[in-house]
Parts: C-alpha cells; sequence; structure tokens
C-alpha cells in the first residue's frame, strides 16, 4: 500500500491552479472580476497571440498597498469574506482567494499597483508563485497585472490550448459578458495591438448590448422592462419571435451581476417563445436576475459558472412571465428594409455539369418587365429536384417521360431568397430560350452564347408506385401492388442530396453577384477562422470582413442564398462543439448544407415533382434514411389496412 503523504505547496498550487485556470479566458475572466470588485469604472484588457504569452489588465480601481501586494498572491487570502456567516450572502464576483495563487503558479507575473493618493506604486515580479522582486514603482492609480507564458512551467497544459484566434475569441466572450452586466464600466478589449472591443461605461445597458450583438440583432431586439415576482427583479433584452437563431450561442444569462450558465433560465426563456418561434430556432438576448444573496449559491463550482438556487420554480417564472409579458407588448413585426438582394451569378462552369449550369434564369422573364436603367440579374440558381433527378442516369429500360407523354414536364424554378424556394414554373423549353435571351447582356451560363441549349427533358424511374396525394405538404402518398407509401419529401431530398455532393470531389458552387455579410460571435468566428479549409471544403468561398464578420462570395449551387447566414452560423457551432477532427467531419457539414436546400415541409408540389421523386426515394435502397437517421419512407400493406377496416380475420 502506497505510504500517504502531504502535498507540497508548490504541487497543491498546480492542482488548484488545474481547477481554475483552465486557459487564457479563465485568467482573464479573474482579473476582470477582481477589477470590477476593486470598484473601476474603467477595465482595458490587451492580449498577444490568444492570450498565451501576453495578457494585461489594467484598471483604475482602489489598487493595493505595499503590505497587502504580496499577500494577494497566497492561497485562500482574500478581502471578500471575514466570517462563516460571510458565505451565506456573496455579493462580490471574486471570494475564493485562490484565483491569483492558482494563476501566479502556472505563468510569470508583474504587478502595478497604487491607492488613491499615494505618492508611489508598488511592482511585484513573480514566477511559479514565488514573488521574485518587490519594489517602488511609478503607476498610475489602480491595478494592472501582466501575465506571461501561461503553463510555463506544466507543458502538458499547452497541448490541451487552442490556436490563438480560438483562445482569443474566448477571451472576448469573457470581456462582453462583463460588458453586459456592468454597462457603469468602460472596457476595451486590444488584440494584437487592435482594439477589437470596446464599451462607454455611461450605464445604459443598451450600449453593451449593440457592442455584443450586433446592429442587426440589436434592431430586432425588445427591451424587458423591469418587472418584480417573488422578491425577484428580471429585466433585460431579447430578440422577436422571428429573429430566432440555429443555436443558443447568443443567449447571455446574469444573477446579481455575475455571467452564469443556467439551464432552469435557459428553458425559460425558451418557454416563453412556445409557440411564437419556428422549431429548431432558439431565441437570443441578455437576461438579468437579482435576488436576495440568501437564496443563491455562487460556490458550487470552481470556476464560478453554475450556482444553485434555494428556490427553483420561483426563478423559472420570474424568468418566463418577464420574458413573455416583453413579447407580448412588444412589436413582433418584422422590419422589411430596402435593401439589394445578393443574387447568384453564373454557376461556376468548372463545378458545375451542363444539366445543371443550363438551368440560371432571369429574374424577369423578358427585357420589357425590366427597368431600363437597371441591369439584368440572375437569381440563384437551379431547379431544387429536378436537376437533381436527372444527375442520376435512369435504367433505360424502365424509364418513362413524366405524364406519360413526351413533352418535356413543366420546370420549376425558384428565387434566390425565397424562403419557399419556387418563384415561378416554366411550361416548355421555347419560354426558358426566350428569357434566356432576354438576358443577352449578361454572360449566359450555357455552352455556347449563340444558341443555349434546350433543358433536358426531365424522366423519372417506373417502379410500379403511383402518387395520389400529398398529406400536410409533407408526406407523399403513393401505391403500387403492395399497399400504400408514405414518403418524407424533405427528409428523402434532403438524403439525395447528401449521396450527391458527398460523393463529389468538388463541391458545385454559385459566385453571387453580392457577397453576403455573416456576423457571429467572437468564439464563432474563431472557429470558423481556425478551420475555414474546412468551411470552403462543404462549398463556401469564405474569407474574413472586419473583426467577427465573413464575406460569403460562393455557396453550394444548391443552397438558397437567403439560407446562407444561418448555415455558416449552424457549421461555427458544429465546429465549436467538435472535440477534435473526425473523419466525418465534412459529412457533418455537408449534411448541414444538404439539410436547407432540401424541399421544405409544408411546401407545395407538382404531383409531377412527387411522382418524380417518389420513384427516385423507391429505386435507390441509399435513400432509406434521412442523414439524422430517420426513416423517409414507411409502407402500409393492403393486409394492413384490411385489418384496420376489418375485412379480413385477425
Amino acid at each position: 500500500m502506497a505510504i500517504i503523504q502531504e502535498l507540497s505547496p508548490h504541487l497543491a498550487d498546480l492542482i488548484a491552479a488545474g481547477e481554475v485556470v483552465e486557459r487564457p479566458a479563465s485568467v482573464a475572466k479573474e482579473l476582470i472580476e477582481n477589477a470590477i470588485d476593486a470598484g473601476s469604472t474603467r477595465i482595458t484588457v490587451e492580449i498577444e497571440n490568444g492570450g498565451i504569452s501576453y495578457l494585461r489588465v489594467a484598471d483604475n480601481g482602489c489598487g493595493m498597498s505595499a503590505e497587502d501586494a504580496p499577500v494577494a498572491f497566497r492561497r485562500h487570502a482574500t478581502s471578500k469574506l471575514r466570517t462563516e456567516a460571510d458565505l451565506a450572502a456573496i455579493g462580490t464576483l471574486g471570494f475564493r482567494g485562490e484565483a491569483l495563487a492558482a494563476i501566479a503558479s502556472v505563468t510569470r507575473i508583474d504587478l502595478f499597483t497604487r491607492q488613491s493618493g499615494a505618492i508611489a506604486g508598488q511592482h511585484l515580479r513573480l514566477e511559479a508563485g514565488t514573488v521574485q522582486t518587490q519594489e517602488e514603482a511609478g503607476c498610475p492609480e489602480g491595478t494592472t497585472i501582466v501575465v506571461r507564458d501561461l503553463f510555463f512551467n506544466t507543458p502538458a497544459r499547452m497541448k490541451f490550448l487552442k490556436k490563438d484566434f480560438t483562445e482569443a475569441g474566448y477571451i472576448l466572450g469573457v470581456v462582453q459578458h462583463a460588458a453586459l452586466s456592468h454597462p457603469e464600466i468602460a472596457f476595451s478589449l486590444i488584440r494584437d495591438g487592435k482594439q477589437v472591443f470596446s464599451s462607454d461605461g455611461k450605464g445604459k445597458l443598451l450600449a453593451p448590448v449593440f457592442a455584443v450583438f450586433g446592429k442587426e440583432l440589436t434592431a430586432d431586439m425588445l427591451k424587458v422592462p423591469r418587472s418584480e415576482h417573488s422578491g425577484m427583479t428580471v429585466h433585460g433584452y431579447i430578440v422577436k419571435p422571428h429573429a430566432g437563431r440555429p443555436n443558443r450561442s447568443m443567449q447571455h444569462f446574469f444573477v446579481n451581476g455575475r455571467y452564469i450558465k443556467s439551464r432552469l433560465m435557459q428553458a425559460a426563456l425558451e418557454e416563453a417563445y412556445r409557440n411564437a418561434m419556428i422549431t429548431g430556432k432558439y431565441p437570443s438576448g441578455a437576461v438579468f436576475l437579482e435576488l436576495p444573496l440568501a437564496a443563491v449559491d455562487v460556490n458550487v463550482h470552481p470556476a464560478k459558472t453554475e450556482v444553485k438556487f434555494s428556490q427553483e420554480k420561483p426563478v423559472f417564472e420570474a424568468v418566463y412571465i418577464a420574458c413573455k409579458n416583453a413579447l407580448a407588448a412588444g412589436d413582433n413585426i418584422p422590419r422589411l428594409t430596402h435593401q439589394e438582394k445578393p443574387a447568384a451569378a453564373r454557376p461556376r462552369e468548372d463545378n458545375l455539369t451542363q444539366a445543371q449550369q443550363r438551368f440560371a434564369v432571369p429574374c424577369a422573364q423578358t427585357t420589357a418587365e425590366m427597368p431600363a436603367s437597371a441591369p439584368p440579374q440572375i437569381c440563384s440558381t437551379m431547379p431544387m429536384l429536378e436537376d437533381f433527378l436527372v444527375a442520376v442516369p435512369p435504367r433505360a429500360e424502365k424509364t418513362r417521360p413524366l405524364g406519360g407523354t413526351a413533352a418535356a414536364p413543366p420546370i420549376l424554378y425558384r428565387e434566390g431568397k425565397s424562403s419557399d424556394g419556387l418563384a415561378a414554373r416554366q411550361a416548355g423549353t421555347s419560354s426558358a430560350n426566350a428569357a434566356v435571351s432576354a438576358i443577352a447582356r449578361v454572360p449566359a451560363p450555357v455552352e455556347s452564347a449563340s444558341a443555349p441549349p434546350e433543358p433536358p427533358v426531365l424522366e423519372a424511374l417506373d417502379t410500379g408506385a403511383r402518387v395520389i396525394g400529398e398529406c400536410f405538404q409533407t408526406y407523399i402518398l403513393a401505391e403500387d401492388s403492395d399497399g400504400l407509401i408514405l414518403i418524407d419529401k424533405h427528409a428523402a431530398h434532403e438524403r439525395m442530396l447528401f449521396n450527391q455532393l458527398r460523393a463529389q470531389t468538388d463541391m458545385p458552387q454559385q459566385e453571387l453577384l453580392t457577397p453576403v455579410i455573416v456576423e457571429l460571435t467572437g468564439e464563432e468566428s474563431a472557429a470558423i477562422r481556425d478551420q475555414i479549409d474546412e468551411v470552403r471544403a462543404a462549398g463556401f468561398a469564405i474569407d474574413g470582413f472586419g473583426e467577427h464578420s465573413f464575406a460569403v462570395r460562393s455557396a453550394p449551387a444548391y443552397l438558397d442564398s437567403g439560407d446562407i447566414r444561418s448555415v455558416i452560423s449552424e457549421l461555427a457551432d458544429k465546429l465549436m462543439n467538435s472535440r477534435a477532427a473526425t473523419p466525418d467531419r465534412l459529412d457533418d457539414l455537408i449534411h448541414t448544407v444538404a439539410c436547407k436546400a432540401a424541399i421544405k415541409a409544408g411546401r407545395a408540389s407538382s404531383l409531377a415533382e412527387l411522382q418524380a421523386l417518389c420513384d427516385r426515394v423507391l429505386h435507390d435502397d441509399t435513400v432509406r434514411a434521412c442523414p439524422h437517421g430517420r426513416p423517409t419512407t414507411v409502407r402500409l400493406t393492403k393486409y394492413e389496412l384490411d385489418k384496420l377496416f376489418k375485412r379480413v380475420n385477425q
């Protein structure tokens, strides 16, 4: 049996650092909280290399005396607790007395501090938790801590850190949370010599909300007026129901001025949007809860990001009622502003098949319908279903034109920003040729500029099944000799697109006449920058456009341009939450594209379109489940139907 030994102080500090100091953002959080507790009105954070090699936090708070400065770096040394009773009502952000000791044990630190009215300040230099020098120094009032070479003495921890952009994104999140929770403090973040975030510190919550959420999302926000329920106060800002996001990354919750992660408050917020926000979308906002200090325990997590409420039901009700009332009283009608559509230009000929290139059509059917001063544009891009079906050659002995005749069926087109996907129906090849001719000034995506080829005749596989209708504009109803077949058209089309995109070496793309600008959070933008090659491999020509924005200049050819922003946000969320690169990562990204590009449930479809989809699904054994794993087809045999209607013995 091993002999029990007391750990050395240095080893104990390293273990404590493992709980408190996970990454540079953990250091920034602890130092910012100390600066807030010191009564600062201005806090500046400066980082280099994602905060790994250099992190400086400067404040204009109360500062420390020559006697207190070295004591602050000892374990369990704090000015915020005196007795056991103080633990029951913690009103400060820092209180454990472990943060500075833990940080110092794995870094090199320079501390400059001067109290108000003092002639000179103090400078301390520490390495691995040990004070190397202490001397008088000229410095401004307040405290400045410079942290260098994080984990220099624990190199094994370095391999768990991510790239500089990612680590900087985490620090940005910390600064943003602090700015939201304390609008009376002016915050500034400088990364590699460039200011990337600032708040004015004038006490108006809307200012940091604008800085954190951006112009577009802030314009779609409703104010949650300060309301009281069961001795608790709730206020903040939340988005209108139509402005839902594909993930929860823009949900920020605060309790007594402390940023926390709370499933309870998250559930209350989302419950307020029930039946008001589309399924699969999540609300965004900053929700602040204030309650008696004794009603919440903030000492349940080493990083103090989780709390425990003495009574959860009143908390849920307070948040739910405040948000629900704000939604009911607010103007939830989306505001439409005039702006040029990010219409798609000609598809890239090096990636698209001839059949795909033939389906680019003008926004106006004839030149007479177009304003004389307006240059013609090409909408994005291809018919969603027919073009895909002809990409898989049907077996010659089992093919037939839809409708039983040799005439070409209607060709479906869709407008670039239409959520439904359909903009017009063309009745034959002659009208399509006339439409292409109407935009002679725009380079047409065809093989010959003088004679555009006619769209191919859409053919479907003869599987013996006959479509008899559609249920809820979601499920195809078909019959064959064995019984009734039900097909989820969105799931089936999604799987078909996924299979085709997955099989292609180069993702077919469409160039956009106007780049789509996508605004992301700091963490999301860091994930995209770090793994931008994978996003490009999924079919996007994307580059940085500002600090946390990206310009998308081309997108997968099947994707509606109106879905680009949400798809990029979803890709960022997937990249953030993936623990490591895996062989099926690209499949995951392609799946997101296929899901957005597939025909949507609830969208009206022609009988010919339904028949073509039905035949393709029944012919291809790989289209038995969508990429999510949900079944695409359900069969109800004639015998089972007869049993339901008591036509046969049970």
